[in-house]
């Protein structure tokens, strides 16, 4: 039996003591192990004797090169001992690494495995407030901030999101019954649409390391304070992209939009653009979700992939008539 064919259940407690084997390479006893997420890539929470708590993350099926996760680990280093930012720092294993390697019986494959400081708190949400976006747009400006001035070390390289699809095979060109021609008219249209806009915004801007998906699921907050985390799709970018991201998934709670803005604002002028490169940068959003959703293999969200596809092309229909990115658009399929 092949480990793709185990249950979720079987996966994990394989996974637990591959875990469990990388943990040799950090200085502490662990005392519990407990699952935190199981899917595109594994997290375990961790606790040692001294009390401490980490968060062990598995790449199980990451497309990130080496390349990209050491740049990952050593932006986030920095980014903790160089701002008032709080975020999953790296720990440096046994060789002084901020990156473990630990082979997989299951996978047949060494897996990538990185320790990162714990975060406490709940995600944001659909529960965040004005005042908690003020300070994602603050910690948003911080972040391109440092990114402006910091180097990428020897051996550590992130992708460029100059792409409309980011670093993404392109799907939507796939022969599926799920994209007439109309569908297709319409998402050669806004990907050219946005390929434009990015070719400008890059010529115009500096490139530098973005977070690359800012939304509230990737946000926490505890004791007055916001924690951001997971930079497992941080790339080459400009400044925009972030904010234009994060605006996705908070339309169409305006508020909530401009208390973005407003805390970035407080830290750094916003990104030169006008507002129909920045709604376009929206749209390509929901190109990229589209993108990955066409070649999920997840039983539950294959079931709602023909209402996904639907709702998608009547939003971008709709923001190429009317110029403004909505989810709130006539026409929609309503969930069961």
């Amino acid at each position: 039996m092949t480990f793709d064919t185990l249950s979720t259940r079987a996966q994990v407690a394989r996974l637990r003591l591959t875990a469990l084997e990388a943990l040799r390479q950090y200085p502490f006893d662990v005392t519990a192990l407990k699952l935190l997420n199981h899917g595109f890539n594994t997290t375990f929470g961790v606790r040692t004797a001294a009390g401490q708590r980490f968060a062990l993350r598995l790449n199980i099926h990451s497309k990130r090169s080496s390349q990209q996760l050491v740049a990952e680990s050593a932006w986030l280093e920095a980014l903790g001992r160089e701002t008032e930012l709080n975020l999953p720092v790296p720990q440096c294993n046994l060789e002084g690494q901020l990156n473990s390697r630990v082979y997989s019986p299951d996978l047949n494959r060494k897996l990538m495995a990185t320790l990162f400081s714990w975060l406490p708190g709940k995600d944001l949400g659909d529960d965040a407030t004005p005042a908690q976006m003020r300070e994602v747009g603050r910690a948003a400006a911080t972040l391109h901030a440092h990114a402006l001035e910091w180097r990428f070390p020897e051996g550590a390289a992130l992708v460029s999101l100059q792409h409309p699809l980011m670093d993404s095979p392109n799907n939507l060109s796939t022969d599926t019954p799920l994209l007439d021609d109309e569908a297709r008219k319409v998402i050669h249209t806004v990907f050219a649409r946005v390929s434009a806009v990015l070719r400008d915004l890059f010529a115009r801007d500096t490139p530098r390391a973005l977070h690359a998906d800012l939304h509230n699921g990737n946000l926490k907050w505890a004791r007055g304070k916001l924690y951001v985390f997971d930079f497992d799709d941080s790339g080459v970018g400009v400044p925009m992209q972030d904010l234009a991201i994060a605006a996705y998934y908070l339309r169409p709670d305006q508020a909530l939009e401009a208390a973005l803005l407003e805390g970035y604002q407080s830290v750094a002028a916003l990104p030169v653009y006008s507002s129909a490169e920045y709604e376009a940068i929206v749209a390509g959003r929901n190109l990229v979700l589209l993108n990955d959703m066409l070649v999920v293999t997840t039983a539950e969200l294959r079931a709602i992939l023909p209402r996904y596809v639907h709702n998608s092309i009547t939003k971008l229909r709709h923001s190429l008539e009317r110029g403004v990115f909505k989810h709130d658009v006539a026409g929609l399929v309503p969930a069961r």
